[in-house]
């Protein structure tokens, strides 16, 4: 299959990018850090995209503005308008095609991120694609405002000696290899007319449950935690294991956590 893959150079669209290059398909890749012109809230460029979506197989919509629990907490009025704007054009473009649109496993939670993945599931059932909610999916990235919840604390941890939680460390969480990712959305589009046939959406996850406080102590034992608790850090839904007909994730927690720190310390050792 030829394979457009938009949102290429997040954590998610890397790891999809490996899986479709291991299993022998054509990748087109679109994002924003390729080119300027890649940038989804432009109305401009959907006559491009459109083009490109129409003379591929398949395509899968990552694309958003999007980060970790610290950039996801304090949403603006520019987040909403940025991901509105992206869905808007990108959905033009994709109307009459397959397509899988990345959801998240907050799409029934009171709050804009959540809400705004589910307006795309809406879009998404509209247009006829399959919706894929993604839990907490990981990978190597560089640390900045948007970085997700390991890369920070392995940060943390290699300049402080330590990690210092913003809660308690209590809730729990399930967390995704983006190579696992990359395997089971490669499944997906494979598998297309099947799975959407019986799902308008499918969820994709490890199907493991861990505390916070213990993923921080995977990384050191001397992580320390707050009495903070966030009554949004206590919502939780269970995952459908419908995917699992089509793929199993491989890489345990562990194996992806050190991996992340292994990669940390190669990339600051080549800087020095």
């Amino acid at each position: 299959m030829k394979v457009l893959v938009v949102g290429s150079r997040g954590i998610v669209g890397k790891g999809l990018v490996r899986a479709l290059d291991a299993a022998g398909h054509e990748v087109v890749e679109w994002d924003i850090k390729i080119d300027r012109m890649h940038d989804l809230r432009r109305e401009d460029c959907v006559p491009h995209l459109t083009r490109i979506v129409n003379a591929c197989d398949f395509t899968f919509f990552l694309a958003y503005d999007v980060g970790g629990a610290k950039y996801l907490t304090k949403p603006s009025a520019q987040f909403l308008d940025n991901n509105v704007q992206i869905m808007t054009n990108t959905f033009r473009a994709l109307e009459g095609t397959p397509f899988a649109f990345a959801s998240t496993q907050m799409w029934n939670m009171d709050h804009p991120y959540g809400t705004l993945k589910h307006l795309g599931e809406h879009y998404t059932r509209l247009l006829s694609g399959v919706s894929v909610r993604l839990w907490n999916v990981y990978g190597y990235e560089e640390v900045s405002e948007k970085s997700h919840v390991i890369a920070d604390f392995i940060d943390k941890f290699k300049r402080k000696g330590k990690i210092e939680l913003l809660t308690n460390g209590q809730e729990v969480r399930q967390f995704l290899h983006a190579d696992d990712c990359g395997r089971c959305l490669v499944a997906l589009a494979e598998n297309f007319k099947e799975i959407k046939a019986s799902r308008r959406h499918v969820d994709v996850s490890s199907y493991e449950w861990i505390k916070i406080l213990d993923l921080a102590r995977m990384i050191t034992p001397h992580s320390v935690v707050t009495s903070f608790n966030d009554p949004t850090h206590t919502l939780r839904d269970d995952p459908d294991q419908f995917m699992l007909r089509y793929w199993k994730p491989h890489i345990t927690l562990k194996e992806g956590v050190d991996g992340m720190v292994d990669e940390y310390d190669r990339r600051q050792n080549a800087a020095r």
